[in-house]
């Protein structure tokens, strides 16, 4: 490796502990990995805090502003009543519930966005009932990542997937092609969140942002926000303009209609979260840039290549799971992908196979709150430590490995 490679990696592990021991503020260490980054000459000074006004924090901040506008005029608390109404107060059937809407939802629109959307439902819901949130929040992202996978569109990795498939001159997957493999995650993950989850997700008391106001039940302000809120999910939905343009399109909706004023908005927004990915976001490219992802995955092709085929499967996905626990899960898939396909190709094995347990290992983001944008945008809202996502999430993302492993087999071998 490279001195910025080891320099890299021993800011990745810096980071890591950080996160794990919580000795350092998760805002100054956003801050600080740029810094770093920019100090060894890794990243050039210009571009340092890019990151800090990237697509995926303005869209963030968008959804944050709707989702403010959704508790503020009460229809979140409306919505919340109704599906506890329809599921019960027990914490099963909230979770049943949060699954089926949010593996739904997060199929035809954006995961990142279909988990903030949702986030003040869950919250209401948890509130109305007496389920603990900080359960029902984590539950949500992993909801989310798992719906995500059922169609091409559910989540960035797969439309990247697509676009080497065609560099590399092989066939795309279709939009449904995902379901095969996705329906059967999510329907075994929520099997798992039942049985298993409600025992490990993490009950803890914990303070959202501007928890404890009360909600208006204004019924002219319920009525536009609904409205604007289906705008946004059909805008997203339909993809003619970039998700975070609509996202910020309907924040500047809720407060021109006068449900929101502006310092409502604007205190609405979670710093923790804009620097921590500001912060991640340099850290995960700066790890491909420099080779030092590569350098760890190169080490593991030797002893992929002569593998029978589904032990090549298994294992690819394996390091793919390991690879996007820790790196954003577009860039792991960029660089696992090549990767993957030529190690099938040079089996005469389906390099299809390969393909599909990469993209959909993308999204098996359990055990960090790194990878996926469900993951970060509750960890903020629901104080989660690394230990919380590790408890519930490790044996969750080996059960996502068998089933992955398994029906990629099938359906391509």
């Amino acid at each position: 490796m490279t001195t910025q490679a080891i320099i890299t990696v021993a800011v990745f592990l810096f980071t890591m502990i950080a996160l794990i021991k919580q000795f350092i503020h998760p805002i100054l260490l956003g801050a600080l990995i740029p810094c770093i980054l920019v100090a060894a000459k890794i990243i050039p000074g210009g571009s340092a805090f890019m990151q800090f006004a990237n697509t995926t924090v303005v869209f963030f901040l968008g959804l944050t502003v709707i989702g403010e506008a959704l508790f503020k005029s009460g229809l979140a608390d409306y919505i919340g009543g109704k599906i506890i109404g329809f599921l019960g107060k027990t914490e099963k059937g909230l979770i049943v519930g949060t699954g089926i809407v949010a593996g739904g939802l997060s199929a035809f629109l954006n995961d990142t966005g279909s988990c903030a959307c949702l986030m003040p439902i869950v919250g209401a819901m948890a509130d109305k009932s007496g389920v603990s949130k900080s359960k029902l929040l984590m539950a949500l992202a992993y909801f989310c990542s798992l719906g995500g996978t059922i169609t091409l569109i559910g989540t960035t990795p797969h439309i990247v997937t697509n676009g080497i498939l065609t560099n590399m001159s092989l066939r795309n997957f279709t939009f449904f092609e995902y379901a095969y493999i996705g329906i059967p995650l999510l329907i075994v993950g929520t099997i798992y969140m039942i049985f298993v989850g409600t025992k490990l997700l993490p009950d803890k008391e914990i303070t959202i942002k501007g928890e404890g106001r009360k909600a208006q039940h204004n019924k002219k302000n319920m009525t536009i926000v609904g409205l604007i809120f289906v705008a946004v999910v059909i805008g997203m939905g339909i993809n003619i303009i970039p998700p975070h343009v609509v996202g910020v399109i309907g924040a500047i909706a809720v407060v021109l209609t006068g449900c929101l004023d502006v310092k409502e908005a604007v205190s609405s927004f979670s710093t923790t979260t804009v620097f921590l990915v500001g912060g991640i976001f340099p850290l995960s490219t700066a790890l491909v840039k420099t080779g030092a992802a590569k350098y760890f995955v190169d080490l593991l092709q030797p002893i992929l290549s002569g593998l029978s085929p589904i032990i090549l499967i298994g294992g690819i996905t394996l390091i793919m799971l390991v690879l996007t626990q820790f790196l954003l899960n577009s860039s792991a898939t960029v660089l696992m992908l090549p990767i993957a396909i030529m190690a099938f190709q040079a089996g005469g094995i389906n390099p299809l196979a390969g393909a599909m347990a990469v993209s959909v290992a993308a999204s098996g983001v359990f055990t960090t709150p790194f990878g996926t944008g469900p993951n970060l945008l509750v960890w903020d809202a629901g104080g989660y430590t690394m230990k919380d996502y590790m408890r519930c999430g490790l044996p969750l993302m080996l059960l996502f490995w068998i089933v992955t492993t398994l029906l990629c087999y099938v359906l391509y071998l």
